[in-house]
């Protein structure tokens, strides 16, 4: 999901870079850094989510074991 928006971000950069910058050199180096930004920008996206899921899953588990301590009968 977020991938999707990442490319169609980026993509519209591309899209300004080759419609608007002439110099071929340049262009392609503008291209380059867009190219860097977007690996950047999933990996950090990324790096976020895994750090969320783990977050998540320790909550979870350290609920449930604060809880059953004081489940009736336990």
């Amino acid at each position: 999901m977020f991938n999707q928006v990442i490319d169609t971000v980026q993509n519209g950069k591309k899209q300004f870079v080759n419609t608007f910058v002439t110099d071929k050199k340049f262009q392609a180096e503008l291209i380059k850094l867009v190219d860097a930004q977007t690996e950047f920008t999933k990996s950090q996206v990324q790096s976020t989510l895994n750090i969320a899921e783990a977050l998540a899953k320790n909550a979870k588990e350290t609920t449930e074991v604060f809880v059953s301590k004081f489940k009736v009968g336990a």
